[in-house]
């Protein structure tokens, strides 16, 4: 005797059950790449059973946040036997997991990023499950000592990623990215007003860089300046024109008056109204850009601050 349900983005799966005595409660895990002779995205599903055996079928598909989406098609089947009987002291449902593994294809991979396009992006998974046995009672449990569970079980539901997430978890796993985290921790002595005002614009430049949209993208790179042109106010404002004579504090200047061109060039480079030709002002924000100033903002906040 088996049942079958399935679960469509938007409308969950209800409890299925078997004979009264058998059901499975299924919940996202974690969404990882995994290296292989062809890059393998894994998703893991948490499950709860009791006393059912069953076929996970699994099939998904991507929306990025430009918009776009494409499937991914349906992962190999996974076939797991649930019992109280095989698991544990033979009375407690079973807790386990089970995986969602599409290999995909330079050409897949290759579609994936161009519809991300450096953003975030949300897998809709269609979860789908055949109950192939009614499942084996608690043994001595009488029928009214039998738990009810409220709740229901529950089902899996959309999974979101962002940039970095998907980044560090998903291409630096197939090797096909690099991940870095900059942290940048107050002085202990010595902070001013300017010190927690310099985190606060680069955690907004992070914030408007994941967001991803063109306007987000442009306050990035702003936000990024602002908290560079902050940074130049610790140190000197007059710098030794002998590059020989300067001290360490004056040729740090130096490097911020740098920086704060690079992030006005960046700024300019993409601001359309900053250029002249009508056919240059469509040029969209970029997000390479906005990701330069943030990285070279940040890595010079961990500089100063370490030298306050």
């Amino acid at each position: 005797m088996w049942k079958f349900r399935s679960r469509t983005p938007g409308r969950p799966v209800r409890s299925v059950t078997v004979n009264d005595r058998s059901y499975i409660s299924v919940t996202n895990g974690e969404l990882r790449g995994i290296p292989a002779a062809e890059p393998v995205l894994r998703l893991t599903f948490n499950i709860e059973a009791d006393g059912a055996s069953a076929l996970f079928l699994v099939s998904g598909s991507v929306h990025a946040e430009s918009g776009l989406n494409l499937s991914l098609g349906a992962a190999a089947p996974v076939l797991r036997q649930l019992g109280y009987s095989n698991w544990g002291d033979g009375t407690s449902p079973v807790t386990t997991q089970v995986p969602a593994e599409w290999t995909l294809s330079d050409t897949a991979i290759e579609r994936i990023e161009k519809i991300r396009d450096g953003g975030g992006l949300t897998i809709y998974p269609d979860f789908q499950y055949a109950l192939f046995s009614p499942g084996t009672g608690m043994p001595d449990w009488p029928q009214p000592q039998r738990p009810i569970r409220v709740p229901g079980p529950g089902q899996p539901t959309a999974v979101r990623v962002d940039a970095h997430q998907w980044v560090k978890d998903v291409l630096e796993q197939w090797q096909l990215a690099a991940a870095v985290s900059l942290v940048v921790a107050l002085p202990a002595r010595g902070a001013t007003d300017e010190h927690p005002t310099v985190v606060s614009r680069l955690m907004t430049a992070k914030q408007r860089l994941t967001a991803g949209k063109p306007d987000d993208l442009k306050a990035s790179v702003a936000a990024s300046r602002e908290a560079v042109e902050l940074l130049r106010s610790m140190r000197p404002a007059a710098v030794d024109t002998a590059a020989p004579k300067r001290d360490l504090a004056e040729r740090e200047a130096v490097i911020l008056d740098k920086m704060t061109e690079l992030a006005q060039a960046l700024f300019s480079y993409d601001s359309a109204a900053s250029h002249t030709d009508p056919h240059l002002r469509d040029i969209a924000w970029s997000r390479e850009n906005a990701v330069l100033a943030l990285v070279t903002a940040t890595s010079l906040a961990q500089l100063i601050f370490a030298r306050t």
